[in-house]
């Protein structure tokens, strides 16, 4: 074989290799015009065909394909950043992941657990209790360790030990108190022996006078309840005391052995004063509802809610003058634009408690007692309505719980005053407690009081009593009860209450019937003394037709 035809063979499968590639397509081509130019210059020298072969075989062996350069150093490029994306797109969803978690366990410590409705729950609201065959407490509803921890649950507060009696006083009493301690004493002594030489009425005056100099020491409170329940047969009035005693000091051995015999007896005289409510509870409701005396009777028992409740707070408006702005919406002389706003407010309050609440067959919720906020501070502050406080407020010797407080502290009550417990309660006393628990948490700004009697009197006309009307002459009876329940005795607020719903109940009673006993006095007008301004139910009063009569509840 010659040496062209062996380098024309090399050449052939050189080309035969790559000549197909894409990539070598100029590899071919050169290929192919060297054969054509060996084949015109056979006459070339050995040396410069060897330079030839060796150039051409170079040209013609294999070379990897190399892919274009912008794409070459751009891969690292994308690979690192698609790397990072990933990165992140993973840190994102993991701290969202956390950030949610933490959220949503926020947010459940603030709502307030559902409760179950009761297997025994009426289908009307109106009946709430009357349906219930158990009117009457258990008798550890009367007990002391329920009734003067009645806010345990509701009070984040830390609560202080009572030292025992045998430890040693570490705080030193100022001299005044000192003085006083030993005045009252004194007047405690001097009591015991008018007692013991049967002047009652002077003992009765000496013991006040210990008691008012030293209010909360154990032996006076409980020296005077046994004098009031041997002398006086006021057992209740003496079980308070032994109570109030027990509150100061709990290890307190006369005032234990004295309620521990007074405790069972006046749990039966409560029964039975809870009996005779519903007996005239539910002789009012045998009257027809189409009565024209009964109709008018709620007329008056609106206007004079309204006028009570809110001369508690001091409202200085006489009961003609609120009865002409409820029924003319003319303002009166002399008298203030807030004092005109608070009859109004109290009028949109109550009319939406009885288009709606009354007749509920459903839950009392927070919603409903902000509702009734909201129309009760609708005309005087119209941007505090319906909203909790958010600053700390002051009533008295009463330090309400603080802002941050009030949510929680309210799904409590929400969950309270929905709770199984409470329908074994005696309405009167449901009704009382709630009053007290709203009043004490204290949650809004302004109108905490009338917000409270109005969640009350719903809760009794739910149950078929008539809206209880505390009198503005019993302010400060009222405010002395709200006092001990804040001590740690609620039971004399409860029958604080029992009282005015008895008197509320004579008083539609006698509108009611053809007895011509005397009115009982609900209210009188500063400027007519003495007389009775109950005069529409003897219809002398105007507009007694049924289209112009105010319903505040069914009865």
């Amino acid at each position: 074989m010659t040496f062209d035809s062996e380098r024309k063979k090399r050449l052939e499968m050189c080309c035969g290799v790559y000549g197909t590639n894409s990539n070598n397509g100029a590899t071919a081509k050169l290929g192919e015009r060297r054969r054509r130019q060996s084949s015109t210059s056979s006459d070339h020298s050995v040396a410069g065909g060897s330079r030839r072969r060796t150039r051409t075989e170079s040209q013609c062996e294999p070379q990897p394909p190399s892919a274009p350069a912008s794409q070459s150093s751009a891969q690292p490029s994308l690979w690192w950043n698609d790397r990072q994306t990933k990165k992140c797109n993973v840190f994102i969803i993991f701290a969202s992941g956390a950030l949610f978690s933490m959220v949503a366990f926020a947010l459940l410590s603030f709502i307030p657990t559902p409760q179950h409705p009761p297997t025994n729950r009426p289908a009307n609201g109106r009946a709430l209790f009357a349906s219930n065959p158990r009117h009457l407490p258990a008798g550890s509803m009367l007990r002391l360790a329920d009734e003067t921890r009645v806010m345990e649950p509701y009070l984040p507060v830390r609560k202080q030990s009572l030292p025992h009696p045998d430890q040693e006083r570490t705080a030193t009493p100022s001299s005044d108190s000192v003085t006083n301690e030993q005045e009252a004493l004194g007047s405690l002594k001097m009591a015991l022996e008018m007692k013991l030489s049967g002047k009652d009425d002077k003992a009765l005056r000496l013991f006040q006078h210990a008691l008012a100099l030293s209010p909360r020491h154990p032996e006076i409170l409980t020296k005077y309840g046994e004098f009031l329940e041997h002398n006086q047969q006021d057992v209740v009035s003496a079980d308070q005391y032994y109570t109030q005693a027990l509150t100061v000091n709990p290890y307190y051995s006369e005032a234990l052995a004295n309620r521990e015999r007074t405790a069972q007896i006046v749990e039966q005289m409560d029964a039975k004063r809870f009996e005779q409510l519903d007996r005239k509870r539910d002789a009012l409701s045998a009257v027809h509802l189409s009565n024209m005396a009964l109709k008018r009777a709620e007329k008056e028992a609106y206007i004079q809610h309204i006028y009570h409740s809110v001369g508690i707070e001091g409202n200085t408006m006489s009961l003609a003058q609120t009865r002409s702005v409820l029924e003319t919406r003319m303002a009166v002389d002399g008298k203030s634009i807030d004092e005109h706003n608070e009859i109004l407010g109290l009028d949109a309050a109550l009319k939406y408690i009885n288009a709606t609440l009354v007749n509920k067959n459903d839950y009392i919720t927070l919603k409903d007692i902000l509702e009734i906020h909201r129309r009760v501070l609708g005309h005087v502050d119209p941007i505090e309505g319906g909203e909790f406080r958010r600053t700390q407020v002051y009533v008295g010797g009463h330090i309400p719980p603080g802002p941050g407080d009030l949510a929680i502290l309210m799904g409590r009550f929400e969950n309270w005053l929905n709770s199984e417990q409470v329908f074994l309660m005696h309405p009167v006393k449901y009704a009382a407690m709630a009053h007290y628990k709203l009043v004490h948490i204290h949650p809004f700004s302004d109108g905490n009081g009338r917000t409270s009697r109005l969640l009350m009197n719903t809760l009794l006309m739910r149950a078929g009593y008539p809206p209880v009307i505390i009198q503005k002459q019993h302010r400060h009876k009222y405010y002395d009860f709200l006092q001990l329940a804040n001590e740690g005795d609620i039971r004399p607020f409860v029958r604080f209450i029992a009282d005015c719903t008895e008197r509320t109940l004579d008083l539609y009673l006698w509108a009611t019937s053809e007895l011509s006993h005397p009115v009982p006095l609900l209210a009188q007008d500063s400027m007519d003394e003495g007389m009775p301004l109950i005069n529409s139910f003897d219809g002398s009063e105007g507009g007694s037709g049924a289209g112009d009569t105010i319903r505040i509840g069914v009865i």
